[in-house]
């Protein structure tokens, strides 16, 4: 059916009648009184029509995005075991996660060589590892997304690997080095959303992040990609935003340095800042929808926490149930059917907008203050993010922040310590204190319940 002239007996409607009608319907409130301020400073308006459209050009994705399955490393035999039934229940790639030797990484990389599977691995900025990573086929090296990232651990621990100078020299070299692999370097962005950063924070400190690692080269890069690794919450349009600013801010500063254009990989996961032990099965809507965001903002790829991922060890049910939440997503409801999903929204893009021009002032700040490396030394970006996080936590603290199921609709009969078989919940006291550490927002009120369980 052609839709010439469907609309020619609707008048067009700009932004001020529609604003008068609604004026004219509100009777005792005020077109002011439906706006609302996000903790980013962002102002939302109630409507957002063409004639006041702004948008910005965002690069689309290449392909398909990809389900990515979290696998939490114990040993070679039983990991490999969840890995083959990730890939059997239709997996597209492999997120090696927890705390693994480098070898027993290239084991289980090597057990599957046959295998059409994609990988993500943490590579040590040790030259032995990234020796050893060469080593690999040309099959494997060209399935295979490193997680060659020295600052985020400094980040993340508050150490290097092996010192400054060492550390930098070992990207520096492999930046000026062109290989087989689908990145030389990940950026991730991840921590400072589960520590508690704002979107702007996110987003300016990505972008400060990589900006580091490309100011190593002086111009003679032979960088193809980088992988974004980004955590998304459950502010269904705003992280939707995110991830399409996080695309248009890399093009940006690419193309500000005149490195042309160079393409980035962003894997989305599910956060862990909102997850919840008590009341654990509101986890799944909660990832449900961080999904639907990651798929409509465009992520390249996306990883499913497990729901019960903060007090159980890895499990058939848990994983398996993960996986089948993006299955769905993409096999029954077709999220994978449009490339562009988000285009031609007034609201999203207007979000998208002021996400990056604010996230762009906030990079240029604290590149002006040194850039990253000198932001974690001083202490500034840490400051940033507990700032944030402080807030964040107060909200939750006071309700005006809901999660269901730990701060209202408590359920006060349910008892889960006979269920704790680990604890996630990043309050990392061991660590180095300048280290930027997760935390979840449930965390303190969860184990005061939990100490008063009989």
């Amino acid at each position: 059916m052609s839709k010439s002239g469907l609309f020619d007996g609707f008048e067009n409607v700009s932004s001020e009648q529609w604003r008068a009608q609604m004026a004219s319907e509100l009777k005792n409130k005020t077109f002011e009184s439906l706006c609302w301020t996000s903790p980013e400073g962002i102002e939302v308006a109630p409507f957002y029509h063409a004639d006041k459209a702004h948008s910005l050009r965002v690069p689309h994705r290449s392909n398909q995005w990809k389900i990515v399955e979290h696998i939490e490393f114990t040993e070679v035999n039983s990991t490999s075991q969840f890995i083959s039934k990730a890939i059997k229940g239709g997996a597209d790639a492999i997120y090696l996660g927890g705390s693994y030797a480098f070898d027993e990484a290239l084991d289980l990389l090597n057990l599957f060589a046959d295998q059409n599977i994609y990988w993500y691995i943490q590579v040590p900025c040790f030259a032995d590892c990234l020796y050893k990573v060469d080593q690999l086929t040309e099959t494997l090296q060209s399935r295979l997304y490193l997680g060659l990232d020295p600052l985020g651990h400094l980040a993340k621990t508050g150490i290097w690997y092996n010192n400054q100078s060492v550390d930098l020299e070992l990207v520096k070299s492999r930046l000026q080095t062109s290989t087989q692999y689908l990145n030389q370097i990940s950026i991730d962005v991840g921590l400072y959303q589960n520590a508690g950063a704002n979107m702007v924070e996110q987003l300016a400190l990505g972008l400060s992040h990589v900006n580091e690692y490309l100011n190593l080269t002086e111009g003679t890069s032979q960088l193809t990609s980088v992988v974004f690794e980004v955590a998304v919450g459950s502010d269904y349009f705003f992280e939707i935003a995110k991830i399409r600013a996080l695309r248009w801010l890399w093009e940006s500063l690419t193309k500000g340095l005149g490195m042309g254009h160079l393409s980035c990989h962003i894997l989305a996961k599910t956060t862990e800042r909102n997850k919840t032990i008590f009341d654990y099965n509101s986890n799944l809507l909660r990832s449900t929808t961080e999904c639907m965001s990651a798929v409509i903002g465009e992520a390249d790829a996306i990883v499913n926490l497990p729901y019960d991922f903060q007090y159980h060890y890895p499990n058939d049910f848990a994983q398996r149930i993960a996986r089948n939440q993006l299955l769905i997503l993409k096999k029954e409801s077709y999220f994978q059917a449009v490339s562009n999903p988000a285009d031609g929204s007034y609201y999203i893009d207007n979000l998208t907008r002021k996400l990056a021009e604010a996230a762009l002032s906030l990079f240029k700040k604290i590149e002006h203050r040194g850039g990253f490396l000198q932001g974690i030394e001083s202490g500034f970006i840490q400051s940033l993010i507990f700032s944030s996080a402080a807030e964040e936590q107060q909200s939750f603290d006071q309700s005006d922040k809901v999660l269901i199921g730990a701060n209202i609709f408590v359920n006060d009969r349910e008892q889960m310590t006979s269920n704790i078989e680990r604890l996630r919940s990043g309050t990392n006291q061991d660590e180095n204190l300048m280290s930027i550490r997760p935390s979840r927002l449930a965390a303190s009120i969860e184990f005061s319940r939990m100490a008063k369980e009989k």
